[in-house]
């Protein structure tokens, strides 16, 4: 592990606060941004004064009322699903102030720690040559909740009228047909995208997601990402990729999540990684890749008192999951 990786993973261990009014401002902007962009793909003004001047410029009824605004409406759509599908997946299914503060939320950061953690994890279990392997069985609520809700506002807001119908028809074969499918392919080793330049980007951008879970939430394009902050480029981080590809590397996603188990976690979480871990052996390895990591740290800063916490605890959990011989 290079001295750089270890800083980002101690980072992430130690939580150490940004810089104040530094991360203020991106809060906001992400905030305003976010809030912005969701307002404009529900109800933009521009569309409606540009059919008005089509229609006194003398363009076809037909045209406008049947391709027109269902095209804008299936465009607001699109727009829709990435600016509320990224904020969905940064507040909502990473650990965060959300997900420490609501169970609900919490049940969706379990499904999406399993996809990164157990079923897709980095190394050869990253992609295989199956179909893939949704972590939340049967109806994905975590995810059509969001849809009805979404599908409810809209007629209520907008009107039961083709428009709503083209919004929505946006919405859902944007977000399945195009995001899903995108996103399933990337944890597939053999698929008709396989040999495209474009999808080796994107994929390349998801697997730094995979490194750190702070980074890199849009699936299509990382437009949202560098508009908020979270953006890294494969071209200029590819020893983090590699160390992705690496199944036994510890990556900045592991620090974040084995913190919130070691600090944060209910007793009924840390049971539950107990039993598992006993039937994984993988597990046991990212804890003992963890207490190198601290041990590396506490080599070069001895007195500090998190990551003298944090190693005590993961020696404490590690003697739980692995529990020493007895002696004869």
């Amino acid at each position: 592990m290079t001295p750089s990786l270890d800083e980002a993973l101690w980072t992430a261990l130690l939580r150490r606060p940004a810089s104040g009014w530094r991360a203020r401002l991106l809060g906001a902007w992400t905030a305003a941004g976010l809030l912005g962009l969701i307002a404009l793909a529900w109800a933009e003004p521009f569309s409606g004064r540009l059919f008005a001047r089509l229609a006194a410029a003398g363009a076809p009824p037909a045209l406008i009322a049947w391709i027109l605004k269902p095209l804008v409406m299936a465009l607001r759509g699109v727009l829709l699903v990435e600016s509320f599908g990224y904020a969905y997946h940064r507040f909502f299914q990473h650990v965060g102030r959300l997900t420490r503060r609501s169970s609900v939320i919490r049940r969706n950061q379990m499904y999406h720690w399993l996809h990164h953690m157990v079923i897709y994890p980095i190394g050869r279990f990253y992609k295989r040559d199956t179909g893939y392997v949704a972590s939340e069985t049967g109806l994905a609520l975590s995810w059509v909740v969001p849809g009805w809700i979404a599908a409810g506002l809209a007629f209520w807001t907008m009107g039961v009228h083709p428009g709503t119908f083209a919004f929505l028809g946006g919405v859902a074969a944007y977000a399945k047909l195009v995001v899903d499918e995108t996103h399933s392919r990337f944890h597939l080793e053999k698929h008709p995208w396989a040999d495209s330049g474009y999808f080796h980007w994107l994929e390349d951008i998801h697997l730094l997601h995979h490194w750190d879970q702070a980074k890199n939430f849009t699936i299509v394009h990382p437009l949202m990402d560098r508009l908020f902050g979270t953006y890294l480029a494969p071209e200029t981080h590819r020893a983090e990729i590699e160390a992705v590809v690496d199944g036994d590397a510890l990556t900045v996603s592991d620090a974040t999540n084995w913190r919130y188990l070691l600090k944060e976690a209910t007793p009924a979480e840390h049971a539950a990684f107990i039993s598992q871990a006993r039937r994984h052996p993988r597990s046991v390895r990212k804890l003992e890749l963890l207490l190198a990591c601290l041990d590396r740290r506490l080599a070069r800063v001895p007195a500090e008192v998190e990551a003298l916490d944090l190693h005590i605890r993961a020696q404490s959990l590690l003697a739980l999951v692995r529990p020493a011989p007895s002696a004869a």
